[in-house]
């Protein structure tokens, strides 16, 4: 083939890569109200999970085929090669029970970085790929929002909290990844929004977002609230670009959400939730002084505790015995300890560990050990969650890879404060910031496929503004973004 009409088509590819990037984030919403039809009419997900492989699959061989270090992407390979073999190992020892889902669930944890990978491949080919993503950021946020509307109108609308029925997250089914979604897109949309000086438009962007992550109902749904409102407010200041207009409608429309918290879904049920914590702690009390007829005899406490445990603890109890339940909560008595579903997942998982050969630690075991009786005791935290499936090597690999992002941001604000720290800066430090927050707390980023596309975005996005980005030099006008 001829050299001069290769160059011509890749070129041309090129140019077409910030459509291609509009439509591959414009798809994820799609793809997740798709899903949750598909689930809720007892299709499955067959076709929901197809379609992002593909979409995966795709990504991955453009970014590779764009990018001009491929070496880089050989590296990334050999790793996830070298975790993969070390954890199938790891299971095989102890004896595999399912290795497809094993390696479907290995598959969407790499997602992430390997997105990322490819998306910083397309901003290196093309940078106007970066406007492109800023485009698709706000278009997703408006389709989400209509989309919810329109799921509340028709009374279609999914619960956040389906036991309480508290909440309402829209046509989505996982409240921890709809939550990191809308709690990503919030402070970028509306810092971006306050860049184009559009009062109404920001009114009505910052009275949306505020709004769905209010009736979401998450408690770090209003964590973003506040980091989004105090966060545009240190950019004004940081950026030299105050505006006490702007500054009065976000206060305003925080300070409402903060006035009618007591009727909010996260406040009704976290009230639900105590109360039921003090109701059980009461017949805990009454089983225990039952149980033990002298309070002050270590084995009259002993057995009362039994009973708790027995009880409360049930799963557990039968899974691995109650005495080493009891020892592994230190002989507790206080049932908001014992009952706590996120700890009791990781005690669950923990005690799993323990019966694992050493090369487990090292590599992880597999997700289907981690179910008992019908009961799926995954852990709902990522760092966690990455240890457990793929052991001190895979949550190194993760942290670093993450830390090197930190590590760009922190290096680039330390060389030059005043040029890197730009209003698009802080609207994706907000974001990323949340994005960690939700990680640490939830289940809901790392290793879910929806929500960690986002995060991909943001690193990419980071990678960016701190190396590809041309800077104007200092003293000329700031550099203009189009509208």
């Amino acid at each position: 083939m001829n050299p001069e009409t290769t160059t011509a088509r890749s070129g041309a590819f090129q140019r077409r890569l910030p459509v291609l990037m509009c439509i591959l984030f414009v798809l994820q919403p799609l793809m997740d109200i798709l899903s949750y039809w598909t689930d809720r009419l007892g299709m499955g997900n067959t076709l929901t999970l197809a379609l992002r492989f593909a979409v995966f699959a795709v990504v991955g061989i453009l970014g590779f085929c764009v990018s001009r270090r491929k070496k880089a992407y050989g590296i990334a390979a050999a790793a996830c090669a070298f975790l993969l073999l070390g954890h199938c190992l790891a299971c095989y020892i102890k004896g595999y029970l399912d290795p497809v889902s094993d390696l479907t669930n290995f598959v969407r944890v790499v997602q992430m970085p390997l997105f990322a990978f490819c998306f910083i491949s397309f901003l290196r080919a093309n940078d106007q790929c970066y406007r492109a993503i800023e485009i698709a950021l706000i278009t997703n946020f408006w389709l989400i929002s209509v989309s919810v509307a329109v799921s509340v109108l028709t009374g279609t609308a999914n619960p956040t909290y389906q036991e309480s029925g508290f909440g309402i997250l829209g046509w989505f089914a996982t409240s921890n990844a709809q939550s990191t979604v809308m709690s990503i897109l919030t402070p970028v949309v509306i810092t971006l929004c306050y860049r184009r000086k559009n009062l109404p438009l920001f009114l009505l962007t910052t009275a949306v977002g505020f709004a769905q992550l209010y009736f979401l109902g998450t408690r770090l749904a209003f964590l973003a609230m506040g980091v989004s409102f105090v966060g545009l407010v240190i950019i004004m200041f940081l950026t030299h670009d105050v505006s006490k207009r702007y500054i009065a409608v976000i206060a305003v429309c925080f300070a409402v959400c903060c006035a009618f918290i007591k009727v909010s879904p996260m406040y009704q049920n976290q009230n639900r939730y105590n109360d039921a914590m003090a109701s059980k702690q009461g017949d805990a009390a009454e089983m225990m002084k039952r149980a033990a007829g002298d309070e002050d005899d270590p084995e009259s406490r002993y057995r009362a505790l039994r009973v708790i445990y027995l009880y409360y603890s049930k799963d557990l109890c039968h899974r691995y015995g109650v005495g080493k339940v009891m020892a592994k909560y230190d002989y507790t008595s206080q049932i908001s300890k014992v009952t706590a579903t996120r700890h009791q997942k990781i005690v669950f998982c923990d005690m799993l560990l323990d019966e694992h050969p050493w090369l487990s630690r090292v590599f992880g075991m597999e997700l289907s050990r981690m179910q008992f009786d019908g009961k799926i005791y995954d852990v709902e935290n990522d760092f966690h969650g990455i240890y457990f499936l793929y052991g001190w090597v895979g949550l190194l690999m993760m942290l670093v890879f993450l830390g090197y992002f930190i590590y760009l941001i922190i290096r680039a604000l330390l060389r030059d404060f005043q040029k890197y720290f730009t209003i698009e800066a802080g609207a994706f430090g907000m974001a990323f910031c949340l994005a960690l927050a939700y990680a640490y707390n939830t289940a809901g980023v790392l290793r879910r496929p929806n929500s960690s596309f986002y995060l991909s975005a943001l690193l990419a996005v980071i990678y960016y503004l701190t190396e590809l980005r041309q800077y104007p030099e200092r003293g000329s006008e700031k550099e203009a973004i189009p509208e």
